[in-house]
């Protein structure tokens, strides 16, 4: 019996050790798992990581310039705030008003608030909330989900945001805060 046994845990190590291996040899990445990958041929479509490293910090509005509902021109509207993107591409806002000229949802809310991923578009300098969070109505000239044209500088980040029509609703102004 005990042969038995010991011929029986054999044969199972023996067909343990036979087992097919991949059909292939495994693959080698050329460089870390989370770089950023080019989306396209254009140059500039490699700069994700650049772009998120010149977004990256807390920053301060300094302007806000938004369009009636009905249309018309843009207005300058008297708000304060802070705009934060983080390592991990993760954008809040958190902005006050009282102003009398202000979309109606910036005046609804004592402080409005959203925050979600930033998804950068480095060749049409554009960035789309995802996953969002917040207290903004979407049907808004400050919606978080409308697409968002930026230009950053050192010191200085613009952010236009576009309806779906490609009008630009909102203009808000952020200086880097030190």
């Amino acid at each position: 019996m005990r042969v038995r046994i010991v011929r029986v845990l054999a044969v199972v190590a023996v067909a343990a050790g036979c087992s097919p291996g991949p059909m292939t040899k495994p693959g080698h990445a050329s460089g870390p798992m989370n770089s950023p990958v080019p989306t396209s041929s254009d140059a500039s479509s490699g700069s994700v990581e650049t772009t998120r490293r010149r977004l990256f910090g807390t920053w301060e509005l300094v302007a806000l310039e938004a369009a009636p509902a009905a249309g018309g021109a843009r207005a300058q509207i008297t708000a304060s705030g802070t705009l934060v993107y983080d390592e991990f591409g993760n954008l809040t806002i958190d902005a006050h008003t009282t102003d009398p000229d202000a979309p109606v949802a910036a005046r609804e809310a004592s402080i409005l608030r959203f925050s979600g991923r930033a998804v950068i578009d480095v060749p049409r300098s554009e960035l789309r909330m995802m996953a969002l969070t917040g207290n903004v109505d979407p049907n808004e000239v400050l919606s978080p989900e409308r697409r968002r044209r930026f230009v950053v500088t050192d010191d200085t980040l613009t952010l236009s945001s576009v309806d779906d029509g490609g009008e630009v609703t909102a203009i808000s102004t952020w200086h880097r805060r030190k």
